[in-house]
């Protein structure tokens, strides 16, 4: 896992329960300077982590945790 899919994993740990806006992580998940210079940076990282099934996208285009039944 990249260092990207990690900060975006950690952030998104932090709401398990409800999804989360893509511009939204983009501009929390790494410092906001990061986002200011390249406000894209989280979408190869967030088609990766939906790719490897650690991550789901609703309807709307937000994105969670994946969570797994049992």
């Amino acid at each position: 896992m990249t260092y990207e899919e990690t900060a975006i994993m950690n952030f998104l740990n932090g709401s398990r329960d409800g999804y989360v806006a893509r511009r939204e992580i983009a501009r929390k998940a790494l410092k906001r300077t990061v986002f200011e210079e390249n406000p894209h940076w989280v979408d190869a990282p967030l088609s990766g982590l939906v790719d490897q099934g650690l991550i789901e996208q609703d309807d709307s285009g937000h994105y969670r945790i994946k969570h797994y039944e049992r």
